[in-house]
């Protein structure tokens, strides 16, 4: 063990090393740098280390001198290694408190004595005197401890992408709708009504004449917009590029205006969705309302079938609620299936797809929270766009407010091209 003397010149050695750390940060008046903090913290836990090797140094020695000179047996001479004593036994609490117990206290032996030595050493340079025995407390470097100003403070936050908002997952694309984009004025479909026929004649018989018959069906855009405001310390502040996922999010809205428009568009300042446009499928529901039955499914089926407007892209698209009765009602009573396939979700072999843009707020008669479900070819439905989405970014309309706006806006339009190719039922029971 080194003599306290050699510690302290030590301990001097790291307190000048300190001190020139700081130097260059007291020239310059500025906080010291991560690096700078780094060395000078770790100097100074050398420094307390020092310290306490000090007092027991100190204390050893006086000890020693005490004794006429005799060095105790439990330290080897200096520069010698010691090794750990394996049958040596660890400090105990109990154990200390016990030796005070007897003979009026503070009778210590083994790693109870040691503990008591080194604590009342460093006791006796701090100039503190000692009743009982001692013991040494070190204040740790903590991250949660003591509200984490010991070390929560130097333990970096890194900042993620941003957990994204929980939306109804887009379903159009999915489900085979057909989108045209770069317009530019407005649309008009012909659209043929039927009129030609053939007709079996005897072999010199006049044959009638016969002519299609046209209708139309208009596509006017529509307007979809949103903006955001963002402020400009918040741009400069964020770690990630928030413009850019702004402009993720802002898609993303849109792509559900778009769905949400496509299945129960009101046509007002909006396009017509399904749900709400003439001429589809209707498959009837009690006058409060009805619980959904496997022969009502199969209906939705039928009727389009009659109408020559099925197609090998078909599929039911119903919300979580018709879903989840669907999954529990059964065929028929009795009967072992369900009218959706647990494993797969299929309805009579069609595949089905699930969105929060199908109503479940209907009212018939006196039935409230009542459902709808939709069947047929998705691909006989037009997504239209105008141009092409808008982005500007305002940086001068509220300069004043330290803030930006991010606009968008684009035109669109949803076309039902033959309604007869969905089959509709509102005012399911789903409870």
């Amino acid at each position: 063990m080194k003599k306290s003397a050699e510690l302290k010149q030590e301990r001097a050695q790291k307190i000048a090393a300190q001190q020139e750390v700081t130097t260059l940060a007291t020239t310059e008046k500025r906080s010291l740098n991560a690096e700078e903090t780094t060395s000078f913290r770790s100097l100074q836990t050398e420094i307390e280390g020092l310290t306490a090797e000090i007092g027991i140094a100190e204390t050893l020695e006086e000890n020693q001198r005490s004794l006429g000179g005799s060095e105790p047996t439990s330290f080897k001479p200096e520069g010698e290694q010691r090794n750990a004593d394996p049958k040596k036994p660890v400090f105990s609490l109990h154990r200390a408190i016990r030796s005070q117990m007897i003979n009026g206290g503070v009778n210590l032996e083994g790693a109870e004595l040691e503990m008591h030595q080194r604590a009342s050493g460093v006791a006796a340079v701090m100039g503190i005197g000692v009743s009982g025995f001692a013991l040494e407390t070190r204040a740790a470097q903590t991250v949660t401890e003591n509200g984490g100003v010991n070390g929560g403070a130097l333990v970096a936050t890194d900042l993620k992408a941003p957990i994204d908002f929980l939306r109804p997952e887009p379903l159009m694309k999915k489900l085979g709708a057909v989108y045209q984009s770069g317009l530019t004025g407005n649309l008009r479909y012909p659209k043929n009504q039927g009129g030609i026929v053939a007709t079996w004649e005897g072999e010199i018989d006049e044959v009638d004449e016969t002519v299609n018959v046209y209708g139309f069906v208009d596509s006017i855009p529509k307007r979809l917009a949103v903006t955001v405001p963002i402020s400009l310390q918040n741009l400069m502040q964020s770690s990630i590029d928030l413009e850019a996922y702004t402009a993720k999010e802002i898609n993303a809205a849109i792509e559900n205006a778009i769905d949400a428009a496509a299945i129960n568009g009101s046509g007002v300042g909006q396009p017509m969705g399904v749900l709400n446009v003439s001429g589809t499928n209707t498959v009837a529901t009690d006058a409060n309302g009805s619980a959904a039955t496997w022969s009502m499914m199969v209906d939705l089926e039928t009727a389009i079938f009659v109408n020559n407007a099925s197609a090998a892209k078909m599929a039911y698209v119903m919300n979580p609620k018709t879903r989840g009765k669907l999954k529990k009602t059964k065929h028929e009573a009795g009967d072992l299936g369900y009218i959706m396939d647990s494993r797969t979700g299929e309805v009579n072999g069609w595949p089905s797809v699930t969105s929060n843009h199908i109503p479940s707020n209907l009212v018939k008669g006196t039935g409230t929270g009542l459902s709808a479900a939709v069947f047929g070819d998705w691909t006989q439905l037009l997504i239209n766009q105008w141009g092409y989405m808008d982005f500007s970014v305002d940086e001068f309309s509220r300069k004043k407010e330290g803030l930006i706006e991010i606009t968008v806006n684009v035109f669109l339009d949803v076309l039902v091209k033959q309604p007869q190719s969905f089959s509709v039922v509102k005012g399911l029971i789903t409870v």
